[in-house]
């Protein structure tokens, strides 16, 4: 069950941090600095959390645990 959820908040992590991602990019063409420290800051914390939750995925001997 937890797995499930773990699941898909990673996919709607990955999203938004694409989602940022594309919109520091306009930002960064639009020459835009505030808009776009936003918008990086956000996707880096995104895939900060990503990162931690896909390593709860892991167990220690390198296959993903049943939890």
């Amino acid at each position: 069950m937890f797995k499930l959820i773990r699941i898909l908040r990673i996919g709607f992590l990955h999203a938004s941090y694409h989602r940022n991602m594309k919109w520091a990019q306009i930002a960064r063409t639009q020459q835009n600095v505030v808009k776009f420290k936003k918008y990086i800051y956000r996707a880096e914390d995104a895939w900060r959390k990503l990162v931690i939750l896909l390593n709860k995925n892991k167990s220690t001997n390198g296959k993903e645990s049943s939890t």
